[in-house]
Protein backbone atom coordinates (compact mmCIF):
# COMPACT_ATOMS: atom_id res chain seq x y z
CA UNK A 1 0.00 0.00 0.00
CA UNK A 2 2.94 2.35 0.60
CA UNK A 3 3.90 2.29 -3.09
CA UNK A 4 0.39 3.05 -4.35
CA UNK A 5 0.15 6.44 -6.08
CA UNK A 6 -2.97 8.26 -7.17
CA UNK A 7 -2.69 10.97 -9.81
CA UNK A 8 -5.15 13.75 -9.00
CA UNK A 9 -3.74 16.40 -11.29
CA UNK A 10 -2.16 16.27 -14.72
CA UNK A 11 -0.59 18.87 -16.99
CA UNK A 12 -2.97 19.40 -19.92
CA UNK A 13 -0.88 22.24 -21.36
CA UNK A 14 2.36 20.38 -21.97
CA UNK A 15 3.66 20.67 -25.55
CA UNK A 16 0.92 23.06 -26.68
CA UNK A 17 1.18 26.35 -28.47
CA UNK A 18 0.39 29.52 -26.52
CA UNK A 19 -2.88 30.03 -28.42
CA UNK A 20 -3.99 26.45 -27.81
CA UNK A 21 -3.04 26.78 -24.14
CA UNK A 22 -5.23 29.85 -23.67
CA UNK A 23 -8.19 28.19 -25.36
CA UNK A 24 -7.73 24.94 -23.42
CA UNK A 25 -7.35 26.86 -20.16
CA UNK A 26 -10.63 28.68 -20.78
CA UNK A 27 -12.43 25.45 -21.72
CA UNK A 28 -11.18 23.72 -18.55
CA UNK A 29 -12.31 26.61 -16.34
CA UNK A 30 -15.76 26.55 -17.95
CA UNK A 31 -16.00 22.80 -17.39
CA UNK A 32 -14.99 23.16 -13.73
CA UNK A 33 -17.48 25.96 -13.13
CA UNK A 34 -20.26 24.00 -14.83
CA UNK A 35 -19.43 20.90 -12.78
CA UNK A 36 -19.50 22.92 -9.56
CA UNK A 37 -22.82 24.54 -10.43
CA UNK A 38 -24.31 21.18 -11.41
CA UNK A 39 -23.27 19.63 -8.10
CA UNK A 40 -24.13 22.69 -6.00
CA UNK A 41 -27.58 21.47 -4.98
CA UNK A 42 -26.61 17.87 -4.39
CA UNK A 43 -25.78 16.38 -1.03
CA UNK A 44 -22.94 13.98 -0.39
CA UNK A 45 -24.47 10.47 -0.45
CA UNK A 46 -21.48 8.88 1.30
CA UNK A 47 -21.42 11.33 4.20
Amino acid sequence: MANETRVICKNIFKNSSQKDSKEEFTKRWIALINQREKNKGRTNASG
